[in-house]
C-alpha cells in the first residue's frame, strides 16, 4: 500500500514532515507519494526536461498530406516488393503502439511514485495514443484494407510470434495483486522498464528504416513525414526510460548485479535478432538501398546504442550503414499548411529534434 492509499482516510492529524523531507524521500518507485502530484521542487529534473520537450513536439495526424502517397500506390509507382515491405512495416508498427499504450498506462505508470516521472509517462501515453490514431489515418488515407493491416498477425506466423513475445515480456507484472516493494517485485518492474525500452528503442527500427528508404527515393513522402513525427516522439520515450532505469539503479543498486546485467544484455541481443528476422521477412532480398546485410548492421548499431545507454558493454561494434539517416531524423523542416496552401514554419508540430 502506498502513502497515497493511506492518506486522507482518518481524521486530521498534524504532519510535521517538511517539504524538503518529502522531496528527499522521493524515488522513481517505492518513494513517498501523497498522490497530489507536487512536481516542484524536483527530485528528478531530467523527467521534467523530457516532459517539456514532449510538449514542444505537439502535432496531429491531419498536418500530413497523403495525396501523393495515394497516387503513387494506386498508380503502381512502387514495386510489389516495396508494397509488401510497406504493408508489413505498417502492420507491426500499428500493432506495437496499441500494445504500448496499454502497457504504459495499466502496468508501469501505477507503480511510479515520482510525480515528475509520472507526468512524463502520462504524456507518453497520450503520444502512443496519437500514434495509434496516426496509423489509422494513414491506413484510411491510402485506402488500405484495415483487416489486412491490423489483422496480419492472424495470418502471418512471424508477426504472430513477435506480438506474442511483446505481450509475454510485459505479462510478469500484469497480475492483479502485483506491487513493488520487495527485491523480487522491484526486479520484475525494472525488467518491465527495460522491456519497454526494447519495444521503443529496437522493435520499431526495421519499420522506420523501410519508410525512410522509400522516402529518400521520393516514394510515399507523406508516410515518411508522419514516421518522422513518430520517430521524434519515440526518441524522447527512449530517453525517458533510459533515465528511469538508470535512476532506479542509483536508488536501488542492489537490483543491478552481474547476473542481471548479463540477463539484460542477452535480452537486448535477442531483441536485435528478432527485429532483424522480422525486418528480413519484410524486405525479402532488399528494396532500393536496403538489403539484409545493411539492415542487420543497422539494427546491431541500434542495439549497441541501447546497451551503452544502460552502462552495458557493446556486443557488435557495428557502424551505422545509413549516414544519411540524420537528415531524416534531425533535419529542420518547413511545412506547408495544406488548408491555406502557404509555407508556414511551426514552433510546435515541426520536425526539429
Amino acid at each position: 500500500m502506498t502513502v497515497s492509499d493511506m492518506l486522507f482516510q482518518d481524521d486530521f492529524q498534524a504532519n510535521h514532515m517538511s517539504n524538503a523531507e518529502i522531496i528527499n524521500n522521493r524515488r522513481v518507485i517505492n518513494g513517498y507519494d501523497d498522490g497530489l502530484m507536487q512536481a516542484s521542487p524536483l527530485k528528478h529534473p531530467w523527467a521534467r526536461d523530457i516532459f517539456k520537450k514532449m510538449q514542444k513536439n505537439n502535432w496531429v495526424a491531419e498536418e500530413v498530406s497523403f495525396q501523393r502517397d495515394y497516387e503513387q500506390w494506386i498508380n503502381n509507382e512502387l514495386t510489389e516488393n516495396e508494397k509488401t515491405a510497406f504493408e508489413r512495416a505498417l502492420a507491426f508498427a500499428s500493432n506495437l503502439d496499441g500494445l504500448l499504450t496499454k502497457t504504459l498506462s495499466e502496468l508501469i505508470k501505477p507503480h511510479i511514485t515520482s510525480p515528475e516521472v509520472s507526468l512524463a509517462i502520462s504524456r507518453q501515453v497520450y503520444e502512443e495514443a496519437l500514434h495509434v490514431d496516426s496509423y489509422s489515418c494513414m491506413i484510411e488515407a491510402l485506402g488500405f484494407n484495415a483487416e489486412k493491416i491490423y489483422g496480419l498477425y492472424r495470418t502471418d506466423k512471424k508477426l504472430y510470434y513477435k506480438n506474442k513475445q511483446v505481450l509475454s515480456a510485459a505479462a510478469k507484472i500484469a497480475t492483479p495483486n502485483f506491487k513493488t516493494g520487495t527485491p523480487e517485485t522491484d526486479q520484475l518492474f525494472l525488467e518491465a522498464c527495460i522491456t519497454n525500452l526494447i519495444f521503443e528503442g529496437i522493435f520499431f527500427y526495421s519499420a522506420f528504416i523501410i519508410f525512410y528508404v522509400l522516402g529518400r527515393h521520393n516514394k510515399m513522402p507523406g508516410s515518411r513525414e508522419m514516421i518522422q513525427f513518430i520517430n521524434r516522439d519515440e526518441d524522447l520515450h527512449v530517453s525517458l526510460f533510459v533515465n528511469i532505469v538508470n535512476t532506479i539503479k542509483e536508488e536501488q543498486p542492489e537490483l543491478w548485479n552481474d547476473q542481471v546485467k548479463r540477463t539484460y544484455s542477452e535480452s537486448i541481443k535477442a531483441a536485435v535478432e528478432m527485429e532483424y528476422d522480422w525486418g528480413r521477412s519484410c524486405i525479402n532480398d532488399g528494396i532500393l538501398g536496403l538489403t539484409p546485410i545493411n539492415l542487420k548492421e543497422y539494427l546491431e548499431f541500434i542495439g549497441d546504442m541501447r546497451l551503452t545507454a544502460l552502462g552495458l558493454p557493446k556486443i557488435w561494434n557495428s557502424q551505422n550503414p545509413f549516414p544519411w539517416i540524420d537528415e531524416m531524423t534531425q533535419g529542420n523542416m518547413i511545412e506547408v499548411n495544406f488548408f491555406e496552401g502557404k509555407v508556414k514554419e511551426y514552433q510546435t508540430g515541426t520536425l526539429q529534434w
